[in-house]
């Protein structure tokens, strides 16, 4: 009940508190923004992943994703994600944070 008093008294929209979310949990090395009429339609959140994670377990955390995988000598050294949340007029009350691990 509180974060529905902070949403408006702030000002903000559901989907810039998102987006706010994101920045200051520090988990994201980019955020980009996909606007339409004036409004955030999707985000985009680039990530680095552990790479002592499994593969197919990484693949099974979003259903829209992007996947950048390094190897050097054999080895995973480092595991990038592009995950894109939609954000459509019944989403917008939903915390992008709460969907992720």
């Amino acid at each position: 009940m509180k974060d529905n008093n902070k949403q408006e008294h702030s000002g903000l929209s559901p989907s810039e508190i998102q987006v706010l979310e994101m920045v200051r949990s520090k988990r994201f090395l980019s955020i980009k923004l996909i606007i339409k009429n004036g409004e955030v339609d999707a985000i985009e959140g680039l990530e680095r992943l552990d790479t002592g994670e499994r593969i197919i377990d990484m693949l099974k955390q979003h259903d829209f994703q992007n996947l950048e995988i390094k190897q050097s000598n054999g080895k995973i050294v480092c595991v990038n994600r592009i995950f894109r949340k939609k954000i459509g007029p019944a989403q917008k009350t939903q915390k992008l944070l709460t969907d992720n691990p």
